[in-house]
């Protein structure tokens, strides 16, 4: 394998193309064989607005040379600015800088190099078919966290893109009452298998606004009791208005979630993947659709078509 170009996918156009790029430098961390890579609402947009012409890819799982299966988790912290310092090497004050997938090449290509400490062990139970979706897991469960969820909560969300019914599925395993809004039949039926209900009605503890609408926002706030919570798990692309006056009059409180990082008990990442071990139908759920690496450029388009029933589009690489 070693010596001979590596497929990847990037940005042709205005889809994607398999191209050939060099091989991973031979310098520190580990050589990952890239096994399966899922596509993002990130990289939807990030190809639309021309934001990065790298190798996508920031959700992927493989195996180490020794056959090793592992999820990655793509943060790469620089380990001596302040919030690396006090444990929040999320917030790095660099750490953007060298995300893959999105600041530097990515990992949906055949092979990747990342720092050792970017490797996720696999528990029993997950394959790494389906441990790409570590990462958006992990990005649900750490906004749960930050935003105090303790599994006695009301809590609606809405949007039922990805990461909206991660957020669900988290949710739901947190022993929480779930209610998820969501626009297609497709999404609507993921969510009841899920454990969620599909009409949230009355008030909530706490809101997830999953799809960086201003539209969304507003249903968050009608959705939210006083003294509420609205959880931002979506990535506003442009400056949003905040209702003001209803925020106003509810005192709501506003939290923002950026990824995933490590808390009392261990990482955000390495939980995921226990919940999605316990719990297998999360991944036969929520992945609707497969394409080996050549058909990448059909999948970015069946990924971006939600109105025919795509939720998590993965590309499996041999």
């Amino acid at each position: 394998m070693r010596g001979r170009p590596v497929r990847a996918v990037r940005p042709s156009g205005e889809g994607v193309a398999v191209v050939d790029v060099p091989e991973p430098d031979a310098g520190g961390g580990s050589l990952v064989n890239v096994r399966s890579a899922s596509i993002c609402g990130s990289d939807l947009h990030m190809l639309e607005l021309q934001f990065f012409s790298g190798t996508f890819g920031h959700e992927f799982a493989g195996a180490l040379d020794d056959g090793t299966p592992v999820a990655i988790e793509p943060s790469v912290p620089c380990g001596a600015c302040d919030q690396c310092l006090s444990g929040a090497s999320h917030l790095c004050r660099t750490g953007a800088d060298r995300f893959p997938g999105v600041a530097v090449d990515g990992g949906m290509a055949e092979r990747i190099r990342v720092p050792a400490a970017s490797l996720v062990p696999l528990p029993a139970g997950l394959t790494v078919a389906n441990a790409c979706l570590v990462e958006p897991l992990a990005v649900a469960m750490h906004g749960l966290r930050v935003a105090g969820v303790a599994g006695d909560e009301a809590i609606a969300v809405v949007g039922a893109g990805g990461i909206g019914l991660f957020a669900a599925a988290a949710a739901v395993a947190s022993g929480s009452d779930v209610a998820v809004e969501a626009r297609h039949d497709m999404q609507r039926a993921a969510a009841e298998r899920l454990g969620a209900s599909v009409t949230p009605d009355g008030e909530y503890d706490i809101v997830i606004e999953a799809a960086g609408t201003e539209s969304a926002l507003a249903r968050a706030v009608e959705l939210c009791r006083p003294g509420g919570v609205v959880l931002f798990l979506s990535t506003h692309w442009v400056p949003i208005t905040l209702p003001g006056i209803p925020s106003a009059m509810k005192e709501l409180r506003y939290q923002w979630s950026y990824t995933y990082g490590t808390h009392g008990g261990g990482r955000d990442v390495d939980a995921a993947a226990m919940l999605l071990a316990r719990n297998p139908e999360i991944a036969a759920t929520l992945v609707t659709h497969r394409f080996p690496l050549e058909d990448a450029p059909e999948a970015f388009r069946v990924a971006g078509d939600r109105a025919h029933g795509a939720i998590k589009v993965v590309i499996d690489i041999e």
